[in-house]
């Protein structure tokens, strides 16, 4: 309140600053009248009855009330109150209410007005999936920090070349075109040309040492060895002064110094990851990591780390080289080689690297190496290159050997690298903004496919995003199912099985039965599980072929991606299910006694046959949403573009000469000189077209 308001007290000034607040917000109100008036909502409220003359004169009216009410306010001394509400956070918190408002309209939800037609709830689901993502994408960008936006980035971006030129000239489209499908992909695009890296994650399973090759590699102690790992993130070493920076679900990000990662980055100190962390990035100063090289240590692939698996795959796209640890003094397993494939298959090229090899005599350690060769040559017909290494001291000529013929030579290329898959990216990136200038064009005049095709692929694409919806409720029912019902069908089966073995005169191996019946109840419920994933797979996947095929274009999606999100199920831990039970007398008695005796002995270590099935659930549940999290981010990155298109050809309208000269350019500016956007490697030359 202000002090000098010629005598008025308290309660006066604040009562005329109310009034003149609702004015003001009367006036707010009338000028978004006459916006609304003219917008292109289509739920308008609204109508535009008045001439240009009188909306002139409305607006001069409001300037004048609004002009007075200042002169009035400073004439009484009061003192105007700031902002309360920053734009930004009130924007958000609109959007909050539009995601809770599209749930409520949610097939589930509209149930409560009489039963819905099953026919129509995908395509319901679609409709409030499709805009809830929206909503979602616009809260995201606004949460971000503001700093320079993309035209302001590239600006400062040191870089030269055709390829920089291009995406000034994209970021220039998109924005002037409203192109906004295509932001996110420019944006990652912009932060890896900013911060050029080249990521070498190490992939092996629990306890393979992992992190204590990173620590000899990097000649610094950054990382907790010889504990049980946290599952579920993955650690980046990067060049710096010592540090780390923790990031965590709700968004914010910490500094620690590096030996407080370990309240992070261990089981002990951060059990299943109850503290929500999602990134670690650990700056040491070690001169193995300049110029952008980036080592990480990813979550172990055993039984132990089940949930940090799925972290792992997630992780794999931002991987440019693989090194996957085998123990030298056991034999290759099928999880080791099924990590080489995963690798192979998603692009990656892969080092093979025998840890502890200083327990092996040298002539063991050449054995051991063909060995590992031959057998990925002859199961997956790679040829992957295989070194021992060690972290001992008196074998490290093994560990330097390896880097000194694979690593550093990467040093000097991978600049050379990671300039390749830039291009590639640029190159879809332009090809999608171009489809989508033409797609404006088509809009007012011939399409690709006929009104009807246009339809069809929109309506194919929404059904198939509301899908997403109903597989995950299903694939919420069989776990759920698991849980709830999983022991006693677990018992069921193990009780049957052991009265089999003694019918036939077996005794002696029963734990090993009780363990295989209960593996084979969880792995019959998970594969209902991963057949739902699958099936919704092939549907998103045709949905996207039909919209490019009315779109007349190739998507980049291809089913091989879907697939590589559904690899590494959690296995079931039964390592607290220790069950012997000898051949009873009731065996003889015939086959329903023994059942019955075996179906008791189990019984009797009931408490840990179900917390054995309500934890393997548990596993398998969050093995699904992360499963299913990254089919629908696939889904939602190769229907985004297409949607955007069908839009825009499905809306029509004319579009006027000014407007169709403008695209025309920007087509062919976009187009020009793109043909000189190549870069050879050695016999390969990456050229964007």
């Amino acid at each position: 309140m202000g002090d000098n308001a010629r005598g008025l007290n308290e309660s006066h000034q604040r009562r005329l600053l109310v009034t003149f607040q609702y004015v003001d917000k009367l006036l707010s109100e009338t000028e978004a009248v006459l916006s609304a008036s003219s917008s292109k909502s289509p739920f308008p409220k609204y109508s535009a009855d008045f001439t240009p003359a009188q909306e002139r004169v409305i607006r001069d009216y409001v300037a004048r009330i609004r002009a007075q009410m200042l002169r009035i306010v400073a004439g009484l001394g009061l003192q105007v109150p700031g902002p309360q509400f920053g734009a930004i956070h009130s924007i958000r918190v609109h959007l909050s209410f539009i995601r809770v408002a599209l749930q409520e309209a949610s097939p589930k939800n509209l149930s409560g007005y009489g039963p819905v037609p099953s026919d129509l709830t995908p395509e319901l689901d679609g409709f409030s999936t499709e805009l809830q993502n929206l909503a979602e994408e616009l809260n995201n960008f606004l949460g971000q920090d503001p700093g320079l936006d993309l035209a302001e980035r590239l600006q400062h971006l040191t870089l030269a070349g055709d390829h920089i030129s291009l995406l000034k000239k994209l970021e220039r489209v998109i924005s002037t075109h409203g192109l906004v499908e295509f932001r996110s992909a420019l944006a990652n695009i912009v932060d890896r040309l900013a911060a050029p890296r080249f990521e070498i994650a190490v992939f092996g399973q629990v306890s393979s040492g992992k992190s204590s090759l990173l620590n000899s590699i990097t000649g610094i102690d950054a990382l907790p060895v010889g504990v049980t790992p946290v599952t579920s993130v993955p650690t980046r070493l990067v060049y710096g002064p010592p540090g780390a920076v923790v990031s965590f679900a709700g968004g914010q990000a910490k500094t620690y110094e590096v030996a407080g990662i370990a309240e992070f980055v261990t089981e002990e100190r951060n059990p299943a990851n109850t503290k929500g962390v999602t990134r670690i990035v650990v700056s040491v100063p070690s001169e193995r990591l300049r110029d952008g090289v980036v080592f990480v240590d990813t979550p172990g692939l055993g039984s132990l780390a089940t949930a940090g698996a799925a972290e792992t795959r997630a992780y794999l796209p931002q991987c440019d080289l693989g090194l996957v640890l085998v123990n030298a003094s056991s034999t290759l397993t099928t999880e080791d080689v099924q990590l080489v494939q995963t690798l192979y298959m998603g692009g990656i090229p892969v080092i093979v690297l025998l840890s502890k090899s200083d327990l092996a005599t040298p002539v063991d350690r050449e054995r051991a190496v063909r060995y590992v060769g031959d057998q990925l040559k002859k199961q997956l017909g790679i040829a992957a290159a295989v070194y021992p290494v060690s972290i001992v001291p008196e074998y490290r000529d093994l560990t330097e050997t390896w880097f000194k013929t694979e690593i550093e030579p990467l040093y000097s290329k991978y600049q050379e690298l990671a300039a390749q898959s830039i291009k590639r990216k640029i190159a879809i990136l332009r090809d999608g903004v171009e489809a989508a200038l033409t797609a404006k064009l088509d809009g007012a005049g011939a399409a690709p496919s006929t009104t009807e095709e246009l339809e069809a692929a929109e309506k194919a694409l929404r059904t198939a995003a509301g899908q997403i919806s109903e597989i995950e409720r299903k694939c919420y029912e069989l776990t759920d199912e698991l849980r709830e019902a999983g022991a006693e069908a677990g018992l069921e089966r193990a009780a049957r099985a052991l009265a089999e073995s003694w019918a036939g005169g077996q005794d002696g191996q029963s734990a090993e039965i009780v363990r295989t019946a209960f593996k084979a109840v969880a792995a019959e419920q998970a594969s209902e599980v991963v057949d739902e994933l699958k099936g919704l797979a092939d549907r998103l996947v045709a949905a996207i072929r039909t919209a490019g095929g009315a779109l007349k274009t190739k998507p980049e999606t291809s089913m091989d991606d879907f697939t590589a999100a559904l690899r590494e199920l959690p296995q079931m831990d039964l390592s607290k299910v220790e069950i012997t039970v000898k051949r009873p007398l009731a065996a003889a008695l015939g086959r329903h006694a023994a059942v019955g005796s075996a179906r008791r002995r189990i019984a009797a270590r009931w408490s840990d046959v179900e917390a054995a099935f309500i934890g393997y659930a548990r596993l398998l549940q969050a093995w699904m949403r992360a499963s299913l999290k990254r089919i629908s981010d696939l889904f939602d990155s190769g229907a985004g573009p297409l949607r955007a298109q069908l839009e825009r050809l499905l809306a029509g309208g004319a579009v006027s000469a000014d407007s169709r000269q403008r695209i025309l350019a920007d087509l062919e500016d976009i187009r020009s000189g793109v043909e000189t956007m190549s870069e050879g490697v050695g016999d390969e030359t990456v050229t964007v077209q």
